[in-house]
């Protein structure tokens, strides 16, 4: 019973929870970074328990020398790159005169919170689909995306497995324009929240059934396939956060008759499984 409430109801629980937090500190003036940091962090300890209680792979619970690069990824490319990433558009809007209008003023602030969340996914998922797309299908792009694709296991913190090139560019294509449309801050607070949950549980260790949710959310189930070593099945399911472009384009992979394999990679002979290595990892032959 306990591991059945694990599979079917963890990851709702939980995202329903985040969300609910968000609203509860933008409504109580909770600095937004505080309440990211928070709602982050709670979520990572359920989840890491999770894994423990309830693996989808138990050999896939076993260090691969892979934790303190994640470390590093996670520090280098999910905290500190997306700042300095923001603070050069904010300067960039500064010297186009757009900051104190709040960008080009386009956003439907008038729009119930929720109702721009779903407008916020569909437009920011667009591009980082596309771009997704492309760090899988155009070879000197992969080079940089390969370093999300090396690990031997999937599990909560290479979630967080990014080369800074890759960051950038999924940055510059799906949060970037929100902020020029001019998206306000609590909207960014639960975009961010959305995301954060959302990858954690992406890539989670932890045997996971969402039924038809798996059409809203680019959940484990489907991403496990996204990080086969078989290309044909790896070149799919692209969403990050939802699987609406997948839909509208037909990359889709769902097998209903099977579970993804627990051998995963990115098919490259000695990659470095170093953070310094897989940074220099794409600029080798």
């Amino acid at each position: 019973m306990f591991r059945t409430l694990i599979t079917y109801a963890l990851f709702p629980a939980t995202f329903l929870g985040g969300m609910a937090a968000a609203t509860w500190a933008m409504s109580a003036g909770v600095d937004h970074g505080l309440a990211l940091v928070v709602i982050t962090a709670v979520t990572i300890v359920i989840v890491a328990i999770a894994e423990r209680l309830h693996p989808a792979h138990p050999e896939w619970n076993r260090s691969r020398g892979d934790i303190v690069p994640d470390l590093w990824h996670g520090l280098i490319s999910n905290v500190t790159l997306p700042e300095v990433l923001k603070m050069a558009v904010m300067a960039g809007m500064l010297s186009a005169g757009l900051a104190e209008t709040g960008g080009l003023g386009w956003w439907p602030h008038t729009w119930p919170l929720w109702g721009q969340l779903v407008l916020a996914l569909i437009v920011g998922q667009f591009g980082e689909y596309w771009a997704h797309r492309l760090l899988h299908e155009v070879p000197a792009l992969w080079r940089f995306h390969a370093v999300h694709h090396s690990p031997e296991r999937l599990y909560f913190l290479n979630a967080a497995r990014f080369h800074p090139v890759d960051i950038a560019l999924l940055f510059c294509v799906g949060l970037t324009p929100l902020m020029v449309l001019g998206a306000g801050a609590d909207l960014m607070l639960l975009m961010m929240s959305w995301i954060s949950m959302h990858g954690l549980f992406q890539h989670c260790n932890v045997h996971l059934r969402l039924g038809p949710l798996n059409y809203l959310f680019s959940m484990a189930e489907l991403h496990r396939w996204h990080h086969s070593l078989d290309v044909n099945e790896a070149n799919r399911n692209y969403g990050n956060n939802i699987l609406f472009w997948d839909i509208v384009f037909r990359t889709v992979y769902w097998p209903k008759d099977r579970d993804a394999s627990a051998t995963v990679g990115n098919n490259i002979p000695d990659y470095p499984k170093s953070y310094l290595g897989q940074l220099a990892a794409p600029f080798r032959r």
